[in-house]
């Protein structure tokens, strides 16, 4: 089924926010080809290579064949819903048997051997080399997936070409979902053979100003992208005000890694791009500001937690059943939960929103609890030092700010 034009027109949109002015009108052109009626989306590789293809691809969901070429040699990965599947190449160097003896798994021997039965039977590589007793059974899966994965890898070195979009072309039987998200994949291809020239020319100067996107998706991705715990405050370090040199300074890591990290983020949108001039810084000040709002907001509730009763916590009457008090907690749950937070504050206020779910949660269980409910109402109403309390079940009465014991 094929998007509407206002679905079409939406998601030019919302792409256009993710990529330079360089880019936009390049990028927005090919994207009117995939989600259209038009012609099959194509271009110069020069102008749009391996990672910002895989981050689009991603992104759209793609289920397809995208074909990679260069003078002598085609190469081609295959999509469903954005994920690769698998991978293909007329270049003799990319072949299995070839992989394997790169990585040791295969001698000359070995090799020599698995090339005559596959050619003599025509059977493939895989079934051969297990009957040779070369792979083990449970070995073959992850040999294949590697294979597809060092043919997608190859393509990062890949400067001059072209390239082709052929929507709704599947790999057939030989589809193998691969286990490491496209995002680790880029990060991977920038590190063995991108050219650090082209990270340059796609994120501009060091001046640039990039912000991090803090949706659940983009949250996802970043986590993906994160290879070791050094890295981790490197995406947080991008907000929109200081400059890429500056966060690169800031990271207390390498500039080549930190511009590695960002081009992937970039690519898969998210790290956005902010305007130099004053309705970006503008655009970004406010982001600053709605950052601030959420950061009051959790520190407002921290306090309510710690010094108010389960009701106005919850934020519900003393009337209310235990349908609208289960309704309150997972609104508020959902407040300060980490996808809809961001990770900055999410790391910054950690202790306090973990305690406020823990009051939240307290709340939840004593509201929904009649006999614990009835105790705490009878506390809130007398106070905790009355002499006389009622008994139910043998449940004592609790404070109005600590939780009943059972």
């Amino acid at each position: 089924m094929k998007p509407s034009n206002e679905d079409s027109t939406r998601l030019l949109g919302r792409l256009a926010d993710s990529i330079d002015s360089v880019l936009d009108a390049e990028m927005s052109s090919a994207l009117s080809n995939l989600v259209g009626s038009g012609p099959v989306a194509g271009g110069d590789l020069a102008e749009r290579d391996l990672p910002l293809l895989l981050g689009r691809a991603f992104a759209e969901g793609m289920t397809g064949r995208l074909r990679i070429r260069n003078e002598t040699v085609e190469k081609a990965v295959y999509f469903e819903a954005g994920l690769p599947v698998m991978a293909s190449s007329d270049d003799t160097s990319d072949r299995m048997l070839a992989m394997l003896v790169r990585e040791g798994t295969l001698d000359a021997r070995q090799y020599e051997e698995a090339v005559r039965v596959v050619d003599a039977t025509g059977r493939k590589v895989g079934a051969v080399l297990v009957d040779l007793g070369f792979l083990r059974s449970d070995e073959l899966l992850p040999a294949v997936r590697r294979h597809y994965e060092s043919i997608i890898l190859t393509l990062f070195s890949w400067s001059a070409g072209s390239w082709q979009v052929d929507p709704g072309v599947t790999a057939g039987p030989d589809r193998t979902r691969l286990l490491r998200h496209p995002a680790l994949l880029v990060r991977e291809g920038l590190e063995r053979g991108y050219p650090t020239e082209r990270i340059a020319l796609r994120l501009g100067t060091g001046r640039n100003v990039f912000l991090l996107d803090n949706s659940t998706s983009a949250a996802d991705i970043t986590a993906q992208v994160m290879t070791e715990r050094s890295e981790m405050r490197v995406p947080m370090l991008f907000d929109g005000v200081h400059s890429l040199d500056e966060v690169a300074r800031a990271s207390g890591l390498p500039e080549d890694a930190v511009l590695r990290i960002a081009l992937t983020l970039y690519c898969f949108g998210a790290l956005r791009p902010v305007e130099a001039d004053g309705a970006g810084r503008g655009g970004a000040r406010s982001a600053v500001r709605d950052l601030e709002i959420d950061r009051e907001r959790v520190r407002a509730r921290y306090a309510l937690a710690c010094e108010s009763d389960y009701f106005q916590v919850l934020g519900v009457d003393r009337f209310a059943d235990a349908n609208d008090v289960r309704r309150a907690h997972a609104r508020l749950c959902k407040e300060i939960a980490p996808e809809n937070l961001g990770p900055e504050l999410w790391h910054e206020l950690k202790d306090l929103v973990e305690t406020i779910r823990e009051v939240l949660d307290e709340g939840l269980r004593i509201l929904c609890t009649p006999v614990l409910r009835s105790a705490y109402e009878f506390n809130l109403a007398h106070g905790p030092d009355v002499e006389s309390q009622p008994e139910s079940n043998g449940a004592a009465t609790p404070s109005p700010t600590s939780p009943p014991s059972e």
